[in-house]
């Protein structure tokens, strides 16, 4: 028996990182899907001599989006431009890894195609991840910059990129080490959005450790209740203790301790409207299920 971590899935089987540094090819072993469920991307498996996958061990660490077990850290990841820089989706994004117990940092790629102002604009609206203890790091094309301290970030470490599709995770890969030489997609300006071209997760073995590259969002949802989302709003959960009211959904109720934070400077206003538009899609999705549930309900056998 051997032990490893799948790093790909493909029609043939599930490429398995073995413990020694050797790469094999695995299969399920028949009448295990039941038992242990499917394999996922990050995987600790036991394979026996037939290369067959006997067992998985337990995961430490699940995402459900991207799909990777066993992950040390996220680097949540958006651009500076093409698409600008947004918010309210590294809100959600980071809203989402808190939930997920899953620690994480922020890459804001493409930095190479600011000008100085646009470079003071955007660090203006970083600062408030910062002050909220996010690690950042600026990276781009030609700029040196942050990738020394991105490289050292996640040596040893199981990090999978998470972001919108085109903000340049694949890339980014390819910046911290060439040799991985990932296809590369585009971003549409016409279309607003970026072309995908990552189509599966996958493992590679980098610096003691491994690196996700994963495909990119064109939609993103929070599967939270409302009360999860004030809990694992980035640096809401400091202050909740201090509202007036247990369960405060921080939504301008008297004696919020977020709106007194806000209005100290001590959390970011801009952040305050991301979460507001949260709560939003999160009445909005609640309110179409039951509508979709009594619409089944209400259908004749």
């Amino acid at each position: 028996m051997r032990r490893g971590r799948i790093t790909h899935s493909s029609s043939l089987g599930y490429e398995v990182y073995l413990d020694d540094g050797s790469v094999i090819r695995a299969k399920r072993r028949k009448g295990r899907d039941v038992k242990d469920g499917l394999p996922m991307i990050g995987d600790i498996v036991i394979v026996d001599d037939q290369d067959q996958i006997d067992s998985f061990l337990p995961r430490t660490r699940v995402l459900a989006r991207p799909r990777v077990a066993n992950l040390d850290q996220v680097a949540v990841t958006v651009a500076a431009r093409q698409p600008d820089l947004s918010t309210f989706l590294l809100d959600k994004y980071l809203t989402a890894t808190a939930a997920a117990e899953a620690p994480a940092f922020i890459i804001v790629t493409k930095w190479d195609l600011l000008d100085e102002a646009g470079r003071e604009s955007c660090d203006r609206r970083l600062r408030a991840y910062e002050k909220l203890g996010y690690s950042v790091y600026r990276v781009g094309r030609g700029i040196e910059g942050d990738l020394p301290a991105l490289r050292e970030k996640v040596q040893g470490k199981v990090t999978a990129f998470m972001g919108q599709t085109g903000v340049g995770k694949s890339s980014l890969a390819n910046l911290i080490d060439p040799t991985f030489n990932r296809p590369i997609g585009r971003f549409d300006e016409s279309m607003g959005r970026g072309v995908h071209q990552t189509k599966e997760v996958a493992l590679f073995p980098f610096a003691g450790g491994f690196l996700a590259d994963t495909p990119g969002f064109s939609d993103f949802r929070l599967a939270l209740t409302k009360e999860a989302l004030a809990e694992n709003f980035p640096g809401y959960a400091d202050y909740a203790p201090q509202c007036r009211f247990k369960g405060c959904l921080h939504n301008g109720i008297l004696g919020c301790a977020i709106e007194r934070a806000i209005a100290a400077g001590e959390l970011a206003q801009e952040s305050h409207q991301n979460y507001l538009k949260l709560m939003g899609e999160l009445a909005e999705e609640s309110s179409r299920e039951r509508r979709s549930s009594h619409s089944s309900r209400g259908r004749k056998a």
